[in-house]
């Protein structure tokens, strides 16, 4: 029976071995039947496979050259994919617990493709429907999972075109494969090059990069992104790209197509959240700021992510637990000179705790399975101050439900609001950022009680030599939310400023 052990596999990018594609079957597939097999061997302890997106890839090809449909992606890989491949195999030894859930590069994919890898017990991938995953632990703990594109503004699934679900990104990869097909060698893939499988498709952005500011402002950040591109690769905007379904759009019409992304984003989430999410896109900067917003919101204790191909372990003073699952398709120089590695990421869901680990070569054909030491990352970028307050009300030996009255920021903004309802037994977070400047976060929250009293709770985080300060029930403090003071004891100095209070 299945014990403690959640694994995550994402950034694969299989597919039909065409010159432009990151994954290579002579290079890549070792290392993925090294991961399943250890799966196999380990299936006692393994209470679930999660495919978290990006398992397959329909983007890395010439505008010329059709994406493949599902079945020839299966058909180009059967010693993974065919009736007694490796994944088969993995259905039958874990009785059927995968689950897959979309990236970017296979947003396309459904339930319907999923039946087509065969099983010999009739086992079958269990295909999510939401973006996001949850797994309830038996401890009570909550686990979010998600490929992490939806964070993006260029990479996110845009619904408002007639090509839709089609986002941005897919037009800059179509446009990067083009200069790809064009420069490599005779008989040379994308896997012979280094600094190789960047998930935007192109290793070199630093002439954008170093003015996105700027990019960010314009206020057209669609128009100058596709121009920069086609500049870059030397595609023509008015170059067709066949689509999946065999119709064909250029960059011209794409300018047309995602002319209001930028407007819609600024909308619907506020220009900070759209800023963040164009430096997630380009550098993965902020995606642990969209992973931690989104399992807080969601009441999560650890999420897991995928998409920016870079694993990383742990936000650096953050609330939440955080995984990022690197990838699995490296090229063949950046495995030698050991810049990137093929990574996955396991769970104990006793603990809920991740860890990162990397498939490597051994001696003559063996693979080898082992810890990788994933650096943590940060809800800021460079070198930024985090003059957040983190708070968590903890209504666990409390008697009273807590109903929502009002709350505000006087400094700074609630990257997550105080939740409307508290119940008797229940722990609960939220969070509220400093914005640009020197005056720190400072905010408060009013909830009603069942005796019709009120309850305000104080909080603040300022820069310079001010204190933090906090009131209005017994807490806990500190900077990093792991070592608590002593029992309404403020931790004056330092940022972060985490509050705990106790009902």
């Amino acid at each position: 029976m299945p014990t403690d052990k959640i694994v995550v596999l994402s950034d694969i990018h299989i597919s039909t071995d065409i010159k432009t594609s990151w994954y290579q079957k002579s290079l890549h597939e070792p290392y993925l039947s090294a991961i399943l097999d250890n799966v196999i061997r380990d299936k006692d302890s393994i209470q679930e496979l999660i495919l978290l997106g990006d398992i397959f890839d329909f983007w890395t090809f010439p505008p010329n050259h059709r994406p493949p449909t599902f079945t020839d992606i299966i058909n180009a890989n059967p010693n993974i994919l065919g009736h007694e491949g490796k994944l088969s195999q993995v259905l039958t030894a874990l009785q059927g617990r995968v689950t897959y859930v979309n990236g970017n590069h296979d947003m396309n994919v459904t339930q319907d493709d999923l039946r087509q890898i065969k099983n010999s017990s009739n086992y079958q991938i269990k295909y999510c429907q939401d973006p996001i995953y949850y797994v309830q632990t038996t401890s009570g703990k909550k686990i979010a999972f998600t490929h992490g594109h939806i964070f993006t503004i260029f990479n996110a699934p845009y619904l408002e075109s007639e090509i839709k679900p089609l986002p941005v990104g897919y037009f800059v990869t179509r446009a990067v494969a083009y200069m790809l097909n064009k420069t490599l060698k005779p008989g040379e893939t994308v896997a012979d090059l280094p600094d190789q499988g960047a998930p935007n498709g192109i290793s070199d952005l630093s002439e954008i990069t170093s003015g996105l500011e700027s990019l960010i402002s314009s206020g057209n950040v669609v128009n100058v992104l596709l121009e920069y591109i086609a500049t870059k690769t030397g595609m023509s905007e008015e170059e067709p790209i066949i689509l999946p379904n065999g119709e064909t759009k250029t960059i011209e019409d794409a300018k047309r197509l995602y002319k209001d992304l930028q407007n819609q984003w600024v909308n619907n989430y506020g220009f900070k959240t759209f800023s963040k999410s164009v430096y997630a896109d380009f550098n993965g900067t902020y995606m642990p700021w969209f992973a931690q917003q989104s399992a807080l919101t969601s009441n999560s204790d650890l999420i897991v992510l995928g998409h920016t191909h870079f694993p990383k372990l742990g936000i650096k003073n953050g609330l939440v637990g955080y995984a990022n699952n690197g990838f699995q398709c490296p090229s063949s120089p950046d495995i030698l000179r050991g810049k990137q590695v093929v990574n996955f990421t396991v769970v104990d869901t006793d603990k809920c705790e991740a860890s990162v680990y990397m498939a490597a070569k051994g001696e003559g054909t063996s693979y080898q399975i082992s810890s990788y030491p994933a650096p943590t990352d940060s809800v800021i970028s460079g070198a930024s101050m985090d003059y957040s307050c983190y708070v968590i009300i903890d209504n666990t030996k409390g008697n009273s439900q807590l109903d929502l009255i009002e709350s505000s920021a006087q400094n700074g903004y609630y990257v997550v609001n105080p939740p409307q309802k508290i119940l008797p037994g229940e722990i609960k977070k939220f969070w509220i950022q400093d914005n640009v400047g020197l005056s720190g976060s400072q905010g408060q929250v009013t909830y009603s009680v069942n005796n019709g009293q009120r309850l305000l709770l104080q909080y603040a985080c300022p820069t310079g030599f001010s204190s933090n300060k906090c009131s209005g029930a017994n807490f806990y403090t500190c900077n990093d939310g792991v070592n608590w003071g002593k029992l309404n004891e403020i931790k004056k100095m330092g940022h972060p400023f985490f509050v705990r209070f106790v009902l």
